[in-house]
């Protein structure tokens, strides 16, 4: 798909050509993302990681720091070492979360590309029939 032209306003083809060998990279590619979602989304209830991650980690860790850092009792060089690690937790967060939500776009795009290749077998077979 050319989306620079056509957000240039140029007109697109209305139907897009796409090989078996395109079809199965494209599905291939979204199973991955969606592999890497379901093992996201097993690791969150997973009992172990739930306490030392999701729990310790990602909800405990960021209020013990902030507490640290509301005290008015930490000098610059700890203080900005507490303002790191909250950013080191917000990423991990951000990368966990981008997982998930990857993996629901990969969904509806294989979805979307189950039906593209089904439309075309069932072009192709009512092309022969005619012909």
């Amino acid at each position: 798909m050319d989306l620079y032209n056509a957000s240039m306003g140029e007109e697109m083809p209305e139907q897009i050509e796409l090989t078996l060998e395109q079809y199965e990279e494209a599905k291939q590619h979204y199973q991955g993302i969606i592999d890497r979602a379901e093992s996201a989304r097993r690791l969150a209830d997973n009992p172990d990681f739930k306490m030392l991650v999701m729990d310790g980690y990602l909800t405990n860790e960021p209020q013990r720091l902030a507490d640290l850092m509301s005290s008015g009792r930490l000098n610059q060089m700890n203080l900005d070492n507490c303002t790191r690690e909250m950013a080191a937790i917000g990423a991990f967060r951000n990368y966990m979360k981008m997982h998930v939500e990857q993996g629901n776009l990969a969904r509806d795009e294989l979805v979307g590309l189950e039906e593209a290749r089904e439309e075309a077998i069932l072009a192709e077979e009512a092309a022969a029939a005619a012909g």
